[in-house]
């Protein structure tokens, strides 16, 4: 099977040209059949949905969770197999592969989400607005590692109280105050929290985390503890197992899917089982983030 091998200049700028020697290096000691596409405007990134609509290759995002999110969203429907190289922010998506899958193909669940798919998680209330918040995420003067930090600590800051939703699932209806809602399909999200130990992309369910509007001190608490799982304890959590979720408002609020910002008054999820194609070669991977 054909790989292409996408590299958007506009985003990775000056590290493109090592980025492009170290895949044809690795791809050419491999034995592969490849191509690397460029993509040097949004535009270019936009206009390639049309050119796989018809082929049948392994597709492979070279970046972060969002770029990720946007090649998932144009390979979804066609005969082309996901896969994608670290070299982001976030990298959530690899997180969850590595520890689920070894190398090879795999099907995979994915969630839809109005129009949209994803394969990690969203959320909305106060992790959302710390994933869109671009004035830390994106921020090249901040170390990467410290960035959802720097956003966590100035929204903890702000905050004030929680988001007015309406959680509806199988019978049950929830509408109250939350600090955060997370619909995971897989373990991680905003850079390697660990959100969702249990989940499995391969399960055909998701895990929904519904957190209490919290006080300003229990709620730092609680985001920071995320990262090693310690908020499965905390009494303002309740945790739902569904196929199918919607979450609305009386106006307009804020969602984050795998590192991508949306905006709406209602927002209905879906459990897709089985519904991509991902292919994963670590040791690939690993030799090209060797390469100095």
């Amino acid at each position: 099977m054909k790989h292409l091998f996408v590299v958007n200049r506009f985003h990775l700028k000056e590290k493109s040209d090592r980025i492009i020697g170290k895949l044809e290096r690795a791809a050419k000691a491999g034995g592969m059949e490849y191509e690397i596409v460029l993509h040097d405007t949004l535009e270019d990134a936009n206009a390639f949905a049309k050119t796989i609509q018809n082929t049948e290759s392994v597709i492979t995002a070279i970046g972060g969770d969002g770029y990720v999110n946007r090649l998932l969203n144009q390979v979804a429907g066609t005969k082309n197999v996901l896969s994608f190289i670290p070299y982001g922010t976030g990298n959530d998506s690899y997180r969850a592969c590595t520890e689920h899958l070894p190398d090879g193909f795999h099907e995979v669940d994915m969630v839809r989400i109005n129009d949209r798919y994803f394969i990690n998680a969203a959320c909305f209330g106060i992790d959302a607005d710390i994933a869109n918040d671009e004035r830390f995420i994106h921020n090249r003067m901040i170390p990467r590692p410290m960035r959802f930090n720097a956003g966590v600590l100035y929204h903890f800051l702000a905050y004030r109280r929680g988001r007015k939703l309406k959680v509806q699932w199988d019978e049950e209806t929830v509408e109250k105050e939350f600090t955060t809602v997370v619909a995971a399909n897989s373990n991680y999200y905003v850079g390697g929290y660990r959100i969702s130990p249990e989940s499995d992309i391969r399960d055909g369910r998701m895990e929904v985390y519904l957190v209490d509007a919290l006080p300003k001190v229990n709620m730092a608490r609680t985001i920071l503890s995320i990262k090693k799982a310690g908020h499965l304890q905390n009494p303002a959590l309740r945790l739902i197992r569904t196929g199918k979720l919607t979450i609305s408002a009386d106006k307009p609020f804020g969602a984050n899917i795998d590192g991508e910002e949306l905006i709406g008054d209602r927002f209905e999820l879906e459990i897709i089982p089985k519904g991509m194609r991902l292919f994963f070669d670590h040791r690939f991977i690993e030799q090209i983030n060797r390469e100095s």
